[in-house]
């Protein structure tokens, strides 16, 4: 599948419930999170990167950030998800 992996996970927001989906890509060096952004009548992506505030939280940003390995893009995966139930 050529360095991608993609997938879709359900997610409520404000009560109406729809399928979030995520992409994995194999960077040069590690791996790149890409989120599908369909609320509020946007219809795009951002790229999961660390808050350069916060190293506990995960921004959207417009250039890919490369995480070491698969399971630190998933868990920023995760922890963005968290951040926006919130």
């Amino acid at each position: 599948m050529d360095g991608m992996q993609r997938g879709l996970k359900l997610r409520s927001r404000g009560g109406h419930f729809e399928m979030v989906p995520f992409e994995l890509r194999r960077g040069e060096h590690g791996f790149w999170m890409w989120v599908e952004c369909e609320f509020d009548g946007h219809h795009g992506g951002h790229w999961l990167a660390p808050d350069p505030d916060d190293a506990r939280r995960v921004i959207l940003a417009e250039q890919p950030y490369e995480w070491p390995d698969a399971t630190s893009a998933y868990e920023a995966r995760d922890r963005w998800e968290q951040q926006s139930e919130a």
